[in-house]
């Protein structure tokens, strides 16, 4: 008597080893085959907000060859099985239209985010699909999604490779622009420094003459000793400014947008 605890459905005429090996819970994705039955367990496209949460599909092909599908149309042939697999194809072109119009370091981590979970479970599907074909031998619809799994996880491979690589570049983008304006706030620092060093000896000349204290220099020279002691302070500041460290500017930021990569098909 089969137990109603188990995830296989009661009325589906499995080998009792496939209840045995189910347990409670669906498990990992796999397949299983015994007395020339197949049962193929996958799971539905995960939640990136619930990644722990696993939805299953259970899909059995009985030893006359007919299919049937815990969830989706029962229609004798693998149709549930392949409206699975091209759900995670899909799934894939929506990812790479929003990754083509991705430019913000926000933008990529949303796919990255969404698509990762998505990879793992594409793998998974694709190595169960490749225990089914070992089990059945040539059998062509077997096959086929085989090969489509396959194309599903080298799609979610690209779409999370070029998400990384775009999130990695926004990030140095950004960095490279926090630099140069540090370095750009530094030179204007810079240059407010040389402008005090060169007036420094003026105003320091032009504070102690102007003090109102006796110096024996108000009555002597005339007019000329006021523009000599003038021309020195000018020239010891000048002077002074030269032997201050210059601070070069930094090599102009490339103004480009990322350079569009093309991501090759399997």
């Amino acid at each position: 008597m089969p137990r109603s605890t188990s995830p296989i459905p009661a009325n589906w005429s499995v080998p009792p080893i496939f209840r045995a090996r189910m347990g409670t819970t669906p498990g990992a994705q796999r397949s299983m085959f015994a007395d020339g039955h197949l049962l193929v367990v996958l799971h539905d496209i995960p939640d990136p907000e619930f990644p722990q949460r696993r939805e299953a599909k259970l899909f059995w092909r009985d030893a006359g060859g007919k299919w049937s599908a815990l969830a989706g149309p029962t229609t004798g042939d693998p149709a549930s099985l392949r409206l699975h697999v091209e759900s995670y194809l899909a799934l894939a072109e929506r990812l790479e239209a929003i990754s083509d119009d991705a430019a913000e370091a926000d933008d990529w981590f949303a796919i990255v985010y969404a698509a990762a979970p998505v990879l793992r479970a594409a793998k998974n599907m694709h190595r169960a699909l490749q225990q089914a074909r070992e089990f059945v031998g040539n059998d062509v619809d077997i096959i086929g999604l085989r090969d489509q799994a396959g194309d599903a996880e080298r799609a979610m491979e690209l779409i999370v490779d070029h998400a990384r690589e775009g999130l990695a570049y926004a990030t140095a983008k950004k960095a490279e622009a926090q630099v140069v304006a540090a370095h750009e706030a530094t030179r204007a620092a810079h240059r407010l420094n040389l402008i005090a060093a060169t007036f420094l000896p003026v105003t320091a000349v032009a504070t102690v003459f102007g003090m109102n204290m006796t110096s024996g220099l108000e009555h002597a020279g005339g007019v000329w000793l006021f523009w000599a002691v003038l021309a020195a302070a000018v020239l010891l500041g000048v002077v002074i400014r030269a032997t201050l460290p210059e601070i070069l500017p930094l090599a102009t930021a490339s103004k480009r947008p990322m350079p569009a990569t093309k991501r090759k098909k399997k």
